[in-house]
């Protein structure tokens, strides 16, 4: 009987965990178009430079 509790608590925390990840999908549909519109300010590194960087940081 325990088992099967933690099966559906961990099935539960599963939906709850893709729940949240399908808002903040929604959420960010629009997020590219928006960030390329930000005034950025003059030290900022130019968006081919910062992706290689973050990834290695």
């Amino acid at each position: 009987m325990p088992k099967n509790k933690q099966i559906i608590g961990f099935v539960a925390w599963l939906v709850v965990s893709f729940i949240a990840a399908a808002i903040g999908s929604a959420a960010s549909i629009q997020a590219g178009p928006f960030y390329t519109q930000l005034v950025r300010p003059s030290w900022a590194p130019p968006p081919d430079l910062f992706g290689p960087v973050w990834t290695i940081l």
